[in-house]
């Protein structure tokens, strides 16, 4: 019996020859795929033709190609359960003493069989990973799909381009966390496998500026905009590749747009259009460009914007999906530019219901949805309703960047506003508070801030405190001026940014006339 495993081990042919090879023209894999299947034995014969034919079908159909991965990997599975079989006694004999010169030339050469198993049951999990992301499937089974794929790979791998793929798998496992609820899970990976990239290959690897690409963006998500940008500039100068110039780029704008830079993104945003359109790129990552370019232009100009990413957005990707309810909530914000709030109020609405059901209540962009929608409703006088979406806001803040991010003190001076309308005493008290929280997290040109630092002083001019009014008037209005100034030239859009704040100076004068008055 000694003999015979031994003999399976040493004359099993070698996995290559077992495996069908994979035809190099990609529209003979299907039909090689077919005649394999055909013949199924062994059970992982065709995995290779499996994994190749589902990353072909990714951008195409992900269902497919997550039911084209499971079966490669129940396949591996099957093989490496059975090649571990055949290698149990020969170790058990190791273990005690007894094994042959013989048995162990097999041992040897069965474990190395197991672990190359082990490596492909890796690879089917990324393909995994791959497929649920793209199928948009709840984002942690691609989280755990990767994190088999980099478990497997830290335990098994040897090469340094295992070593690389792990890290890339790391980036991914990372990246995956930040469309959902909790994208502070990514932090952590996106954070170690940057630093040991940096550490193994230097800054201007490739594989390490793509995990600086993503560890911005998980920076991005959490508000992090310092921490962002100078990974973002530093790996952009590194790429050569006008497409991934393009991909980095468009993160840039994003970024641009979120710290309230209108200018620079407004410049990035049409520069990136052109050559988009020279490139004849991917429409979705046009529409991408349209609605970050649509935050930062006069409001009339991006509504064009905006409903062009919507009607992209609804021909690639269907009325339902919540990147078209993105387009629907820029459309909304544009409105409400405009002061068209009750055209904009189901927009925001079906948009918060579509976050919320795709990314959870406690994804910051679900909670800026709720947000926003509870200051529309404010806008418009319905305080009943503002106070509840306001409240399912501040769960959603509170649980997501928690209580010193800027965000949650917005979400306290809408509420505070709300319940000063509603007659409650507490709040001022809500008021100061989210204004403590807005001062210490954003510049005081920052337009959140200023629109705070007004209301604030309205509230003190309207109780009396002409002194303190007119010191906050003064406050936004040098903000308006230094927004103003910050343009290139005083062209309509630095106009146009004056003429938004000169009801600010007509106050102020208000308020200092208030005061003379009160003096004998």
């Amino acid at each position: 019996m000694r003999l015979l495993l031994s003999l399976l081990l040493v004359t099993a042919p070698a996995q290559a020859s077992e495996r069908a090879p994979v035809p190099k023209a990609a529209d003979k894999v299907q039909a090689a795929l077919d005649a394999c299947l055909a013949k199924p034995e062994p059970a992982d014969r065709c995995f290779a033709l499996q994994l190749a034919r589902a990353r072909a079908l990714l951008a195409t159909d992900p269902a497919a190609a997550h039911a084209l991965a499971q079966a490669a990997r129940r396949a591996a599975t099957d093989a490496h359960d059975a090649a571990a079989d055949r290698v149990a006694p020969l170790d058990f004999r190791r273990r005690n003493g007894t094994i042959t010169p013989a048995d162990a030339a097999a041992l040897v050469r069965g474990e190395e069989q197991v672990r190359r198993l082990w490596i492909d049951l890796a690879e089917a999990s990324e393909v995994l990973g791959d497929a649920a992301l793209a199928s948009g499937r709840i984002y942690r089974e691609a989280a755990e799909n990767y994190g088999s794929t980099v478990a497997l790979l830290e335990e098994h791998g040897r090469s340094d381009a295992d070593k690389r793929w792990r890290l890339r798998a790391k980036g991914k496992h990372a990246a995956a966390f930040t469309d959902s609820p909790s994208p502070d899970e990514g932090a952590k990976p996106a954070r170690e496998a940057y630093d040991e990239a940096l550490a193994a290959y230097g800054p201007a690897d490739p594989l390490t500026v793509s995990l600086a690409l993503t560890l911005a963006d998980s920076h991005t998500q959490l508000g992090r905009f310092d921490a962002a940008e100078p990974l973002y500039r530093d790996a952009r100068a590194r790429l050569r590749d006008p497409v991934a110039r393009i991909d980095a780029d468009t993160r840039i704008m994003q970024l641009l747009t979120r710290m309230d830079r209108r200018q620079e993104a407004e410049a990035l945003g049409r520069d990136l259009l052109s050559r988009l359109t020279a490139s004849r790129a991917d429409p979705l990552q046009s529409a991408r460009v349209y609605l970050d370019l649509a935050a930062v232009v006069a409001p009339e100009d991006g509504l064009a914007f905006a409903r062009t990413a919507l009607a992209l957005r609804t021909e690639k990707l269907g009325e339902k999906h919540v990147d078209t309810a993105r387009a629907q909530l820029a459309i909304a914000t544009l409105l409400e530019a405009l002061g068209r709030y009750a055209e904009a109020e189901p927009l925001r609405r079906t948009g918060a219901w579509a976050l919320r059901g795709k990314l959870f209540a406690q994804h910051p962009e679900t909670a800026a949805a709720w947000l926003r929608y509870g200051e529309n409703l404010l806008l418009q006088g319905k305080l009943k309703e503002a106070a509840g979406a306001l409240s399912t806001a501040e769960f959603s803040v509170r649980d997501s960047v928690g209580e010193k991010h800027p965000q949650y003190g917005r979400v306290l001076l809408f509420t505070g506003m709300t319940q000063l309308r509603q007659g409650d005493p507490q709040s001022i008290a809500t008021i100061e508070r989210g204004l403590t929280i807005i001062r210490a997290g954003l510049a005081p040109t920052h337009i959140d801030r200023v629109q705070a630092e007004l209301t604030w002083g309205m509230l003190k001019l309207l109780s009396g405190d002409p002194a303190t009014a007119r010191s906050q008037f003064r406050a936004v209005g040098q903000a308006g001026l230094e927004r103003a100034a910050a343009f290139a030239d005083y062209g309509p859009a630095a106009q146009r940014e004056l003429k938004q704040f000169s009801g600010v100076y007509a106050l102020q004068v208000r308020a200092a006339w208030q005061l003379a008055a009160t003096k004998p």
